[in-house]
């Protein structure tokens, strides 16, 4: 098992927890602009891990300097798309 795997594993109810947000994300922020340490707290995941929930689930979002900005709308529209 890689290191990765592990972490994946180790958030596996908070990456189950975000695949399944879309039908009620009456809770979660649904406009602005937030870096990848904001959601992760948001779901109760390491930053690390809403990384590469990003990069699995094709979410867009964009670096600035060190950080990853994610949009809440990209985010749900996202979200939405995957429920298809």
């Amino acid at each position: 098992m890689t290191e990765s795997n592990k972490y994946i594993e180790s958030d596996r109810f908070a990456f189950d927890l975000v695949n399944n947000l879309a039908q009620s994300p009456g809770a979660f922020p649904q406009t602005g602009k937030f870096s990848s340490r904001i959601w992760a707290q948001l779901f109760g995941m390491t930053e690390k891990n809403f990384k590469e929930l990003l990069k699995e689930s094709g979410i867009p979002y964009f670096k600035f300097g060190s950080n990853v900005i994610v949009d809440a709308h990209d985010f749900w529209i996202s979200q939405k798309q995957r429920e298809s």
